[in-house]
């Protein structure tokens, strides 16, 4: 099976890039493993990094960071069904253990 991974970059509520790519299920140990590796970023990510990285202070970084928002869908090629949805939502790390997250399973 091939699938598809969608990434949407949106700001403001509203989508500003999206890069798709394609993987074939490479067979290992009795199972398909998809790996998309080595998928360099796209230049507005780049450019919003590196402005983010030059604000002077947390709370500024995370103001921006408050209307950004990255959703990955992942599709089935053949049936076009959708296997897995993931949002990602940031903000700045005030832990002095580093970067923390938060992951929630939405069900029916």
């Amino acid at each position: 099976m091939t699938i598809s991974c969608s990434t949407k970059v949106c700001s403001f509520g509203s989508q500003v890039v999206e890069k798709v790519e394609n993987e074939h299920g490479q067979y290992d140990s009795g199972r398909y493993v998809y790996r998309f590796e080595n998928s360099p970023m796209c230049e507005y990510m780049i450019t919003f990094i590196n402005k983010l990285k030059q604000l002077p202070e947390k709370n500024l970084k995370n103001n921006v960071l408050e209307n950004f928002s990255v959703l990955q869908i992942i599709k089935n090629n053949d049936t076009k069904e959708v296997l897995l949805t993931l949002a990602y939502v940031f903000e700045v790390s005030t832990s002095e253990h580093g970067a923390q997250h938060v992951i929630y399973r939405l069900t029916k």
